[in-house]
């Protein structure tokens, strides 16, 4: 039996959790590329940055992030550009606020993909729920229902796929979902610890 007949059998909300499933792929896809920690924070980029600050080259380091296209450089170009008075509790509040904003953006997707992982056990159970409805309303029309087995089937195999489908949505969803929450955690304490460093680094900076 094909994939096409499984879900034309779990009738809706088959295809409603396929909808589902095919979001759920597409957002793991890209956080996959997305929550790289050599790419967002370079160790390369961060010691540059931190030699260029260390000797006062505020200006080479503003322009360094301008070229180099990573996260840690856009939290620190903008930090630099709205640091104000430069000093260190400046520069730490503007880092900690520009942080806050850009990690707004990676993470875009995480609680959908939450919600996802959440709803879809939900609507397999629905689906479930229709599918007895269906039975039962074949055994209610009496005799008809041992003359007719393929109402029965159809309402029996509406119950179970449809439950099959939630979980296969649902599991790997809330799998990805914890997975990818691990390695924000880990981002954020790299580019928190990457700030501290550089703030500590300022030349001339109290």
């Amino acid at each position: 039996m094909s994939v096409f007949e499984l879900l034309q059998k779990s009738g809706i909300i088959g295809y409603l959790l396929l909808f589902l499933s095919v979001i759920s792929v597409a957002i793991i896809i890209e956080k996959f590329i997305v929550l790289r920690l050599s790419k967002l924070v370079p160790k390369e980029d961060l010691r540059l940055i931190v030699d260029f600050v260390s000797e006062g080259n505020i200006g080479d380091a503003v322009e360094f992030c301008k070229k180099r296209k990573s996260f840690l450089t856009s939290i620190v170009l903008d930090a630099l550009k709205n640091i104000g008075k430069p000093t260190k509790e400046n520069f730490l509040n503007a880092f900690e606020v520009t942080a806050k904003r850009k990690f707004m953006e990676i993470e875009r997707g995480m609680p959908l993909l939450a919600t996802i992982a959440a709803v879809s056990p939900l609507l397999g159970l629905v689906g479930t729920v229709l599918g007895m409805i269906k039975i039962f309303g074949v055994l209610t029309a009496g005799s008809t229902a041992i003359g007719n087995p393929q109402e029965l089937s159809a309402g029996i195999a509406e119950a179970l796929l449809t439950t099959v489908f939630g979980l296969l949505v649902a599991i790997p969803a809330l799998f990805m979902y914890n997975l990818f929450q691990r390695k924000l955690d880990k981002i954020a304490a790299e580019v928190e610890s990457a700030g501290v460093l550089i703030a500590n680094n300022f030349k001339g900076l109290k």
